[in-house]
């Protein structure tokens, strides 16, 4: 047999010198108790050495615990546990030095898990001896409660379930790890499942995912090569009307697309993040890329009163310097239109770029976002250099309108020709604007001209709380005709 069922040493040699068997006199309730928090039903198995009553007692186990265990003795100890309805089965299959497991084997070692009916089921197998072309059989379940199967690039086909029932009938958690497996072809035969995360190398470029029970959906698209240079993008149509939380990361070659077929207005978290340079391919109207878009609901105090805060639904992005702009195939407001909500009262950028004319990008996004209530900017270092690439005329053509936004965050300001123009913009455009915080760069001093001109801007909206650097800014008050010009504009 693969694996010794032997007690350590120094053990065994106290009990040949006749030493008291303390733990033989012990009830069998409390020796499975003892069994179980072992860890492993290997180490279990081991005590069968002390004496026939400890053989019989650890295939009574109602949890069992089985990893870097060859196939063979696998199959060996599943026959020999007894339980009928286990709490939980975790299956770790030691692979051969030489090749894989084949299809057929890892579907014989499934029908004898599936003969003591886990509510939890773990099982996780390397690659295939015949390649993982050839799906193994994944019985019916009808206990589980939740799965997590990590199955090494494979495909798996579904035992035909009996006559008007469900595969999966009582299948809560499904987690699915380094598979090629098509989603629609297991989730109809789930109609309880509220968690699916799909951990997968993509097999086909267009899956849908259609449950009317998922409230949380994870997919990770892993990288793997791409025929003949085929970066074709993945398609993924997502019809849940109860989802709460998505996330979609792309590793792989090519672009992964979500879409919701219906509105989701519980949603509380989404999250795309595009982590490999094929997936990028976001068009914005400057040279950046996206790296991740999130929405959340946060509780959120207004005007920096601790005091009754509210809950309102936040968008981040994280944007980055792309040296292959040009590749992007839809807009960012393409992107935020495809999300299942709308009613967006923050927006959080983190520009992480070289370039510094951030306020092509930010007034674009704010002519499709203009019930933004507060804007919280996070700007990058920036090479002197490029602040040469400003052109004022664009601020001064700027035509928008934000009659919602009330508070402004920006940190890493620079104080330039650019970043005055983009405050112009606010002031003048924002005309029930309240608070104002500003954390400059460590580098700008307040003798710079830009800060002159800060100041300047302060005095002529002096209804506005402007805070530099955390601290108010105490200005002397005079007449604000701008701020009369901009209430009589709305």
């Amino acid at each position: 047999m693969e694996m010794e069922l032997l007690l350590p040493s120094h053990i065994a040699g106290a009990r040949r010198r006749g030493g008291e068997d303390r733990l033989g006199a012990l009830p069998d309730a409390l020796l499975l108790l003892i069994l179980a928090n072992l860890g492993s039903t290997a180490e279990a198995a081991r005590t069968s050495i002390l004496a026939r009553r400890w053989r019989s007692l650890w295939p009574e186990l109602h949890v069992l615990v089985l990893r870097g265990v060859g196939p063979d003795t696998l199959d060996h100890l599943l026959g020999r546990a007894r339980h009928g309805n286990l709490r939980r089965l975790e299956i770790q299959v030691r692979s051969p030095a030489r090749g894989g497991i084949p299809a057929t084997q890892i579907s014989s070692l499934l029908r004898a898990a599936d003969e003591h009916n886990p509510a939890e089921l773990v099982f996780d197998v390397g690659h295939g001896g015949d390649g993982g072309d050839v799906p193994f059989e994944l019985p019916c379940f009808t206990r589980a409660i939740s799965m997590d199967l990590q199955i090494g690039s494979r495909s798996f086909t579904l035992t035909p379930p009996p006559a008007s029932e469900f595969t999966f009938a009582a299948l809560e958690t499904l987690t699915l790890s380094l598979c090629r497996v098509d989603p629609s072809e297991f989730l109809r035969r789930c109609p309880r499942l509220r968690v699916l995360a799909m951990d997968c190398c993509w097999a086909h470029n267009a899956v849908e995912i259609h449950s009317g029970s998922l409230q949380e959906v994870v997919l990770k698209d892993m990288a793997r090569p791409v025929a003949g240079g085929d970066r074709t993008p993945r398609r993924v149509d997502i019809a849940a009307p109860m989802p709460r939380k998505f996330r979609l990361e792309c590793y792989g070659r090519a672009e992964m697309v979500a879409s919701f077929s219906a509105p989701a207005p519980a949603a509380e978290t989404l999250s795309f993040k595009y982590c490999s340079v094929w997936s990028r391919s976001i068009g914005l109207p400057v040279e950046g890329c996206l790296l991740s878009l999130a929405t959340a609901m946060e509780w959120r105090s207004r005007y920096g009163q601790v005091n009754n805060p509210v809950l309102v639904r936040v968008l981040s992005m994280v944007i980055l310097s792309n040296q292959n702009y040009g590749y992007g195939n839809r807009s960012l407001a393409q992107e935020i239109v495809r999300l299942p909500v709308n009613n967006f009262s923050v927006l959080k950028l983190d520009l992480r770029t070289n370039y510094h004319d951030f306020g092509t990008l930010i007034f674009d996004l704010l002519k499709s976002l203009d019930s933004i209530q507060r804007l919280e900017l996070e700007l990058s270092w920036t090479p002197s250099e490029y602040f040469d690439y400003y052109d004022p005329d664009e601020r001064r053509n700027e035509h928008i309108w934000l009659p919602d936004l009330e508070e402004l965050d920006i940190g890493g300001m620079n104080l330039t020709d650019h970043d005055i123009d983009f405050l112009k913009v606010i002031f003048t455009y924002a005309p029930y604007i309240k608070t104002v915080r500003i954390q400059l760069s460590a580098w700008v001093s307040q003798s710079d001209s830009g800060y002159k001109k800060l100041r300047r801007m302060f005095r002529e909206n002096s209804s506005v709380k402007c805070y530099v650097n955390g601290v108010l800014e105490e200005l002397p008050r005079r007449s604000n005709r701008l701020l009369c010009m901009r209430h009589q504009s709305a």
